[in-house]
């Protein structure tokens, strides 16, 4: 059935023409909560692998414990920056290890210790074990010489165990012994491979985001991004989108960034940059368009386009970073990789503004009609056509679409509609910024 299962952070790709199996919400709702930021980490050198790990703005450092690091840490990769990046606009960034390396792992206080989870920060974990005063030994688990946790009259190691350390996990049997200080050897970090990246992009399918940052340059793999990010629309009914660098994918779900900046002192690769254009994406509403819209801390772009470049690549379906007037480092163009216009798309789906319009609208459509809640006869197609119109006036009340036709933009279409089976005829015109501003002037 088109349309796939109702999901509260994302919208629907074609508007007026899907429904949802599980929704259970029986208001009209005019929009949909955006901000959600998928991002796989593919260097990373801690953290679990495969395993989907939210981290929200207004906590970011609640994941600690599997990251290893604080996000406002640097670690030798950027992978925290990225994060941060995303994070400038998001208000959630859902992160992903594609691959993760063998465990640090040490011997001492009656113990065998490994780290939580692979990689080479797992090197930088240490412990000690010392008697209490009282009564039992008191052991203290450390990154780089900072106490992560710490445990007090612990009487033996099988109450060690018990713990459940965030950091360690410990074993052993019997009794304690002081040890000033154990660290943790033998972590390692892998390259991730083709496969690692695929499972990712297989094990995305049930995760509710807005923008997926794909920070991978290999062609095939951009390839499967798209394959995944259609289906995700146009089957699975998640009005989705992904950045990714170098991509000429000419489809409106998948926004093609071409140049970058650098934050920081970093100078941030096409691949690295995605996570922040992810954050503004994933953010913006449908009423909003991310022309012009200033990088935070940008420092410098990484491959400014002469005027003949850049006109060339908004031809191409780039997105990249300029400069404005007043110096700073914006967004050129909102404009998403679709360059083939054709019956059903044309100029307009390129930009990402009018694709949040559909997207959003699209499922409000879902809220409001589930099946088995309106009866399929005239009394029912009222009902729906009377909801389809207070959808419509929402839109055009926050300034998402315009010249609504409310006796014919939002009709059953009752020669065809039987059994149950409902069809609807759904005019919109959404409302685009004004982008491109042409003066005359007469002098005098």
């Amino acid at each position: 059935m088109a349309g796939g299962r109702f999901d509260k952070l994302v919208g629907k790709t074609r508007p007026g023409t899907y429904i949802n199996f599980e929704s259970t919400r029986n208001d009209t709702v005019g929009n949909s909560d955006r901000g959600v930021v998928l991002l796989p980490l593919i260097k990373n050198n801690y953290g679990p692998a495969k395993e989907f790990i939210t981290i929200y703005n207004s906590s970011p450092d609640a994941q600690y414990a599997k990251l290893g690091y604080s996000v406002y840490d640097k670690d030798p990769n950027n992978q925290m920056l990225l994060i941060r990046e995303a994070l400038k606009n998001a208000s959630a960034v859902i992160i992903y290890n594609v691959s993760s390396g063998e465990k640090a792992k040490g011997t001492g206080g009656g113990l065998n210790a490994g780290a939580k989870y692979g990689g080479t920060r797992g090197n930088d974990f240490s412990y000690s074990v010392s008697a209490n005063p009282v009564k039992g030994f008191d052991v203290k688990v450390y990154i780089d010489g900072t106490v992560l946790s710490s445990y007090e009259g612990i009487a033996d190691i099988a109450e060690l165990i018990e713990q459940n350390d965030d950091y360690i996990d410990f074993s052993g049997e019997g009794e304690l012994e002081e040890a000033a200080g154990v660290t943790l050897a033998g972590g390692t970090d892998v390259t991730p491979t083709n496969s690692d990246i695929s499972k990712f992009l297989d094990d995305m399918e049930g995760v509710k985001f807005n923008c997926l940052a794909f920070p991978v340059t290999d062609k095939t793999l951009q390839s499967a991004c798209k394959t995944k990010i259609k289906y995700l629309r146009e089957s699975a009914g998640k009005g989705v989108q992904a950045v990714v660098p170098d991509f000429a994918a000419d489809y409106e779900g998948i926004i093609n960034v071409t140049n970058s900046v650098a934050v920081d002192g970093v100078k941030l690769s096409k691949s690295q940059v995605t996570a922040w254009l992810a954050g503004v994406t994933a953010a913006a509403k449908s009423t909003d368009s991310n022309t012009y819209v200033e990088y935070e801390g940008a420092e410098e772009i990484i491959g400014v386009k002469t005027n003949e470049e850049a006109v060339a690549a908004i031809k191409a379906g780039e997105l990249f970073f300029s400069y404005s007037e007043e110096g700073k480092i914006v967004i050129e163009y909102d404009i998403n990789s679709l360059v083939s216009f054709k019956k059903g798309k044309d100029e307009t789906y390129r930009k990402n503004r009018v694709i949040r319009v559909f997207d959003t609208f699209g499922e409000s459509i879902q809220l409001n009609f589930p099946p088995n809640k309106f009866d399929n006869n005239s009394v029912g197609w009222g009902i729906m056509e009377g909801i389809g119109c207070t959808i419509l006036k929402q839109y055009e009340e926050m300034g998402a679409i315009k010249n609504v036709d409310y006796d014919k933009d939002f009709l059953v279409d009752r020669t065809i509609s039987s059994g149950d089976k409902t069809f609807f005829n759904v005019g919109l015109e959404p409302v685009d910024s004004a982008e491109k501003l042409y003066f005359t002037i007469s002098t005098r």
